[in-house]
């Protein structure tokens, strides 16, 4: 059996290593970051976590592909559904899911109905916010960040910092 998350994987890394080689340790630390941090609230909120892990490694292909941040989120839904595509290990449902809470993931303010983009919403909030603790939250994260204290029963944090 073909494990299609450690195939995605390597293609990302080449990606990465290919379009972005002076960016390649943020890129890998930041993208495995997010995707752990998905498979962890997957399990969680019992979800699937390799779905929810694929969106963590897609979620900004945008930046990585082109070197821009603007609409990265909406564009980069697009271009994860034809890498998704074209590894041909992904349906097209999967897909759909996938490029959805891709598609919504810079969103931070707004409640989207589908599990999976409010869970990379939070994984992406997880790891801006706990990369480094001594970074300021920014502001647009603070609530989303706060909640998910609660959810993970870490609130001590809240009071440390």
């Amino acid at each position: 059996m073909r494990n299609r998350l450690e195939i995605l994987r390597n293609e990302i890394d080449t990606l990465i290593m290919t379009k972005q080689p002076g960016n390649f340790r943020h890129f890998v630390i930041h993208l495995y970051g997010v995707s752990g941090f998905c498979s962890l609230l997957a399990l969680r909120r019992n979800l699937d976590v390799e779905i929810a892990a694929t969106c963590g490694m897609l979620h900004d292909i945008y930046q990585i592909t082109h070197g821009i941040i603007e609409k990265h989120a909406v564009k980069g839904a697009d271009e994860a559904g034809k890498i998704l595509k074209a590894t041909g290990l992904y349906s097209d449902e999967e897909i759909s899911i996938i490029t959805n809470a891709i598609s919504t993931h810079s969103k931070k303010r707004v409640f989207h109905d589908s599990p999976y983009a409010e869970l990379l919403k939070d994984a992406d909030v997880l790891d801006h916010c706990l990369y480094n603790t001594d970074y300021p939250i920014i502001e647009k994260e603070q609530v989303r960040y706060e909640n998910l204290l609660i959810e993970l029963g870490c609130e001590i944090l809240m009071k440390q910092g």
